[in-house]
């Protein structure tokens, strides 16, 4: 989990830097009524596309009807001069047959002179020229220069060329070659075209501006209704739409108006209710900031969000500018290692770290502080973790105080068991020298009561050593990878024969997969060991079962048994030190006292469960399984 590059200066959003919270609405709304660069009305875009589609339409129609009636015209007008050719022929006969070229120049001149007629050749069976009406004029070139070409041809853009045979008395003269031009006839048709096109044009134009207003008309109401959203987001809120269009727009105008008013009154409500929340929050705030604990918030990307005081010599300033390497370098040597941890398991397990004992070492004083943090996770309604909130206490006066206890606890625990140890080897030695003397059978049982509340003194010694040890945090923690199935294994091995010399059967039934955990298999072991030693010493009659199971992503673990149970209102009490429910009960109280210390320092709970007295119990404890634990399967 590494903080990520940041401005730190972006990180400081926490309640003690915070002003006044802006008011929750603002009536300037600029990006709502910034007006766009171009505006195009709506009637427009209803007219004008009207206008183009008419406008194409009509030309597509006058375009189309030009050219089939120029088509047709123009068949006819071929049509007409092969006839007045054919007729044209039968006159130039007689001066083609008597040689008389005047005669035949006058003919050709007469049919010249038309208003479409460009030229008129006459020409021998030969292709000779007889007579023509453009004396060296240009020869256009086409199909109609063959001998053999009769009939209508198209010889350029603006000329049609008419060939018809001249005969007389059954033979073949020559023929006749007419040139005529369609220019005048075309510009009459396209002066024609143009003018019903520019009629049409101007009535398109008429009808859109006619739709043009009809559609203003319509969209009148609309026009409303949008002044009056401008008005509002002014800050009018007053304003209402005022539509009589007797249509669907003024039930949209009265339903916009009804909405209006149930907003405004949503805003007013919302307003005294911001007003209170920032009262509470600058009360909060102050507590925040006045408390004597360290409160931080982490982000799952690794960032410092929320601090209200500093502490170890620095600043708030500085370890909101420089995030969590600065938090991790005020710990001691190893301590960092183990907050970092917490926070990977919080982010994996989602789950709360409580009392997580730390050792700093203070800038200025450079002397021990010793902080004592709980971690809980902040997740939102899908399960994603939003932040990791802590709060963490200065314990080094209390840490000093048990410091101070332990250390006498430790020491008087230590001069006790020195003369124990030599008193029992003391017993040990005067044992043997009286099974030497012939009474030693009136001496024996003295020998062995001293014994045996010898050493059940030991073993107090002894656990009240482990105990100060457990709670102080001073237990050597050798945590590893491991897998619970084994530690579980060894102890059902170890603790079986002992089971079977109180008539017991000690059972297992553990997971089919590894459970994969971190943890110390030492201090394991004697949780289950501790645990199926109080459940043989309970128990007169039956079985122990002790069963494992992988669920989600915690490992469960039970220890059950036939023995006498538990009162329901002792089930929370045996885990006290030096608990015990009456004077006469083996030991003296701090085996599941350690038990539940070795479960917290593997982040585990631990409880118990029976349904009373003499229907036996069932002592239940959940770890967190290890990261990786996926990537055995």
């Amino acid at each position: 989990m590494q903080p990520t590059k940041d401005d730190p200066h972006n990180k400081k959003k926490n309640f003690s830097g915070h002003g006044k919270s802006a008011p929750l609405v603002s009536w300037h709304f600029k990006e709502f009524s910034r007006k766009p660069f171009f505006r195009l009305s709506i009637r427009y875009k209803l007219a004008l596309p009207m206008l183009v589609l008419v406008c194409a339409i009509i030309f597509f129609v006058l375009y189309t009807t030009f050219n089939v009636f120029r088509d047709m015209m123009v068949k006819y007008k071929e049509i007409r001069l092969q006839t007045i050719a054919e007729v044209f022929s039968k006159t130039l006969r007689i001066p083609l047959e008597s040689g008389d070229k005047k005669t035949l120049q006058s003919n050709i001149a007469l049919l010249a002179i038309q208003t479409d007629v460009e030229e008129v050749r006459v020409e021998d069976t030969q292709g000779n020229l007889v007579g023509t009406s453009r004396p060296g004029g240009d020869f256009l070139p086409g199909s109609y220069n063959k001998q053999d070409f009769f009939g209508v041809e198209k010889v350029s853009d603006d000329n049609y060329a008419v060939v018809a045979p001249i005969l007389g008395k059954g033979k073949k003269l020559g023929r006749l070659i007419i040139v005529f031009s369609k220019i005048e006839f075309e510009q009459e048709l396209s002066r024609l075209f143009f003018e019903k096109f520019l009629i049409a044009f101007l009535l398109s134009v008429v009808l859109t501006i006619i739709v043009a207003g009809l559609t203003w008309l319509v969209m009148r109401p609309l026009i409303v209704l949008q002044k009056t959203a401008r008005n509002i987001l002014a800050g009018d809120l007053e304003a209402r739409a005022d539509i009589h269009s007797m249509d669907e727009i003024q039930e949209v105008g009265d339903a916009f108006n009804k909405v209006v008013s149930r907003l405004v009154q949503s805003f007013d409500h919302l307003r005294v209710r911001t007003h209170a929340l920032e009262e509470s929050e600058e009360k909060y705030r102050s507590i925040v900031n006045e408390v004597s604990d360290i409160i931080f918030s982490i982000t799952p990307e690794g960032d410092l969000v929320l601090l209200n005081r500093g502490f170890s010599g620095y600043t708030r300033e500085e370890i909101l500018a420089e995030g969590l390497p600065l938090f991790f370098s005020m710990h001691a040597q190893g301590e960092a290692q183990k907050f970092q941890d917490a926070l990977e398991t919080i982010m994996s397990s989602k789950k709360p770290i409580l009392h997580l004992n730390t050792k700093h070492y203070h800038r200025l004083h450079h002397t021990e502080v010793y902080y004592q943090t709980n971690l809980s996770p902040v997740v939102d309604y899908e399960g994603n973790l939003r932040l990791i909130q802590g709060v963490m206490r200065d314990v080094t006066d209390l840490r000093r105080v048990e410091m101070m206890k332990e250390t006498l606890v430790r020491d008087v625990a230590h001069e006790l068991k020195t003369p124990t140890a030599k008193f029992i080897m003391t017993l040990q030695w005067m044992e043997k020298q009286i099974l030497t003397m012939p009474e030693h059978e009136k001496l024996l049982p003295i020998i062995k009561m001293l014994r045996e509340n010898a050493d059940r003194l030991m073993r107090t010694i002894s656990s009240i050593m482990d105990l100060s040890k457990v709670e102080s945090g001073m237990s050597d923690v050798k945590k590893q990878e491991i897998d619970l199935n084994d530690v579980i294994a060894l102890v059902v091995k170890d603790l079986g024969p002992l089971a079977e010399q109180h008539h017991l059967k000690l059972e297992s039934h553990l997971s089919p997969m590894p459970l994969r955990m971190i943890g110390d298999p030492d201090m394991l072991y004697r949780v289950f060991g501790n645990l199926v030693s109080n459940a043989i010493k309970f128990t007169s009659d039956g079985k122990i079962t002790i069963s494992s199971s992988l669920r989600g992503a915690d490992i469960c673990a039970d220890v059950a048994d036939t023995g006498i149970g538990i009162e329901p209102q002792s089930l929370q009490k045996i885990f006290e030190a030096f608990y015990q429910k009456t004077p006469s009960t083996l030991g003296i109280g701090v085996g599941l006292t350690i038990t539940r210390e070795i479960v917290s320092l593997h982040e585990g709970e631990i409880w118990a469960e029976s349904d009373g007295l003499g229907k036996g119990s069932v002592f239940k404890m959940i770890f967190p399984v290890h990261p990786n634990q996926e990537k055995h399967f």
